[in-house]
């Protein structure tokens, strides 16, 4: 008899394990699917405060993009309403530059090249050397304003 009585036991515990192990796995997928959808939301908050910002980006080649800068999960980070600078004559700029004289430069809207790309680069982040917020003050945020305010 003390062996019946052992048979249901070892049934009874077993249930008991199965259903403790199911709900341990379901308040951990309830978890981390809320700790998700926190994660994203504060994702979105960022991109959310940080898209009326522009940002300058350095490149390892020399050359100097300003945009809405977005960092992309990956290897790549995005920029979107892009301008670069492009001097008028190359060999004043140089003279200027030896001459600490400000070098006469442009300010160039993306996708007014020949070729017409779309304005929004995907950037390998190995190329990135750094980025930079651009205040509102300042000379390249003032020639965007302008290009944007003449160009509606």
């Amino acid at each position: 008899m003390s062996e019946e009585k052992k048979a249901p036991l070892n049934t009874k515990n077993i249930m008991i394990v199965v259903i403790v192990l199911l709900l341990g796995a379901v308040a951990y997928f309830a978890i981390t699917g809320k700790d998700n959808n926190i994660l994203n939301k504060n994702e979105t908050k960022k991109e959310e405060q940080k898209s009326d910002k522009y940002q300058a980006v350095f490149l390892t080649n020399g050359q100097v993009y300003f945009g809405k800068l977005e960092d992309k999960a990956g290897d790549y980070v995005k920029l979107t309403d892009i301008y670069y600078l492009q001097s008028k004559d190359q060999e004043k700029v140089k003279q200027e530059t030896a001459q600490s004289q400000e070098p006469n430069l442009t300010l160039i809207k993306l996708g007014k090249e020949l070729h017409a790309p779309a304005d929004e680069m995907n950037i390998s982040k190995q190329q990135v050397l750094f980025w930079e917020d651009i205040t509102k003050d300042g000379k390249v945020m003032k020639a965007i304003e302008e290009y944007k305010s003449s160009n509606k």
